[in-house]
């Protein structure tokens, strides 16, 4: 078996009622706002093929797809997925890595419908659904019947516990004075019912601020408090004097793309108490899972950002992790979890759990009808060159 071709579909998302502003989606009753996609498919000889669906870091991943697809996949054995990713990691160690996780999950994907299993049974799963904590939007004071204060996240949070969710987790305004209340505000409402988290995403500049919102998650019991402070993520002087001074354990991780390696030099020092990986970011599923195996040497656990069936297939095998992250959510608009796919596997049932597909490979198809409505280019590339259509 080899690959003879590696093609890149780019699209476009499409939101109703959704502005872009200061690069984050608001709600804006009327407006459209759209951002780009890409479908990969990687192909064999004997017509196998398979496919990653992506929205992050676009132009990047695909650049680097395509820096990737004729030195390194063209020409090989799709199933030798540890050996490619070893090549592709070392080969773009200067660039962050950002192709090699679409390339991974779509091998991951080919071999799955090679044998005729899931990506969960080659991984060795072992459940069929995973618990899901409700993700909300940043906030925005401007946001007028979405996450605009207190109140509004609060409200949002009763309707997320009602939904099932036994988890909340708050992006904030990133304000600190208002964040702790917004912090105290969820805490008053649901704290007794859901486990809670904040994620500021290094929105304080300042380490007096990061500890008085850490403070406030103290005091209600927050399950993590996730990259607080610009550099949290990446300066373990940092993050250990926040750990130290807090007792809600600190996350960290998910800005920082230096994968495995990272992680375990970050648990040497003693700095997290839960990590981030990433299937999208973090070098696809390959690299997940060494993430997830070193965080149960360290005896810690390992929380999945972002979201999409390859993190579904990922938890299902994996002994120290909580949650799925079932994101961006807003009381107003719906996230794009769904388009390009065939169905929206990150959409948990009524008790609050995502189910792992269980079809070969992923489990989930391409929506070929939304793909042709909504392409925007598409690229070849194969032992001849580079062709664009």
């Amino acid at each position: 078996m080899r690959i003879t071709d590696v093609t890149i579909d780019e699209f476009a998302y499409r939101f109703e009622d959704v502005a872009t502003e200061g690069g984050r989606l608001t709600y804006s009753p009327g407006s459209q706002a759209e951002q780009p996609g890409f479908v990969l498919t990687i192909r064999t000889a004997d017509g196998t093929e398979g496919q990653y669906r992506g929205g992050m870091i676009v132009q990047p991943m695909i650049t680097q797809i395509e820096m990737a697809a004729r030195s390194y996949l063209v020409g090989r054995d799709p199933l030798e997925r540890e050996r490619i990713w070893q090549d592709v990691w070392r080969a773009h160690r200067h660039t962050d890595h950002f192709g090699l996780g679409p390339i991974d999950v779509a091998l991951w994907d080919l071999a799955g419908r090679h044998y005729g299993e899931s990506v969960s049974a080659l991984l060795g799963g072992y459940r069929e659904s995973i618990p899901a904590y409700a993700s909300t939007y940043f906030g925005n004071e401007d946001d007028a019947g979405g996450l605009d204060g207190p109140d509004a996240y609060a409200a949002f949070a009763e309707t997320c516990a009602a939904d099932g969710y036994p988890g909340f987790k708050i992006h904030p305004i990133g304000e600190a004075a208002l964040d702790v209340d917004i912090v105290h505000a969820v805490g008053d409402a649901v704290g007794d019912d859901l486990d809670l988290m904040l994620d500021p995403a290094d929105a304080y500049g300042t380490y007096a601020d990061a500890l008085r919102v850490g403070r406030a998650l103290d005091e209600e019991g927050f399950l993590w408090y996730e990259d607080p402070m610009t550099g949290s993520g990446e300066s373990l002087h940092l993050a250990r004097r926040l750990k130290d001074r807090l007792d809600t354990p600190l996350l960290g991780g998910e800005h920082a793309r230096s994968g495995p390696i990272g992680t375990a030099n970050a648990l040497a020092t003693d700095v997290f108490e839960y990590v981030r990986a990433d299937v999208h970011l973090d070098g696809g599923i390959t690299g997940a899972m060494k993430i997830a195996a070193i965080a149960e040497g360290f005896g810690v656990d390992v929380e999945f950002h972002g979201g999409g069936p390859a993190t579904v297939h990922c938890l299902s095998a994996i002994r120290n992790t909580n949650y799925f992250e079932h994101a961006l959510l807003h009381p107003q608009f719906e996230e794009k979890n769904a388009q390009g796919l065939t169905a929206d596997v990150d959409r948990p049932d009524p008790d609050g759990r995502v189910r792992v597909p269980t079809g070969p490979g992923l489990g989930v198809d391409i929506d070929r009808e939304f793909l042709a409505e909504r392409r925007t280019a598409r690229t070849v590339i194969d032992e001849d060159g580079v062709h664009d259509e």
